[in-house]
Order: C-alpha cells, then structure tokens, then sequence
C-alpha cells in the first residue's frame, strides 16, 4: 500500500501519518493526530480515484522510457541520427 502522510489543518505541519486506517467498499479513511500540536482529524480518499491517477503516470513513465531507451542491439539511441 502506498505511504500515506498529510499536512495539520492546525499548524500546517508536513508529513503527519495516520495514527487509524479504516477501509469501507472502494474508500478508504485516515485517521491522524499531529504530533507538534495535538490536533485531530480524519481524510477519506476514493481508491478508483487514485488508481486512475496511477494508471495514468506509469503510463506517462513507460512512454517517456520506451522514447529515451537505447537499443541493445547497436547500443544506438533511437533518437539519434545514425
């Protein structure tokens, strides 16, 4: 599962983990409390929304890296003039 940090809506700090996690269907919620200022609260997130995310980037890395790879035949980059 990926790491999952937030920011204190109270005194803005960063980084913040969740102290509870509670998965109901295709959400998922976060309980957390700041260390630095005590304060509580809890997120609710949509999975289907960050798997489309995620979809979407890797999707964006492996065309970026089929473009940059070299062939390993000649050792050639495919976007360099022969």
């Amino acid at each position: 599962m990926i790491a999952v940090t937030d920011s204190c809506p109270n005194c803005c700090r960063r980084g913040v983990e969740p102290i509870a996690v509670r998965r109901r269907g295709d959400a998922i919620a976060h309980g957390y409390q700041c260390p630095g200022c005590g304060h509580r609260w809890a997120t609710s997130r949509l999975l289907s929304a960050y798997s489309e995310i995620h979809r979407a980037r890797r999707h964006r890395d492996n065309s970026a890296a089929a473009r940059t790879a070299c062939d390993p035949t000649t050792g050639s980059h495919p976007n360099t003039a022969a």
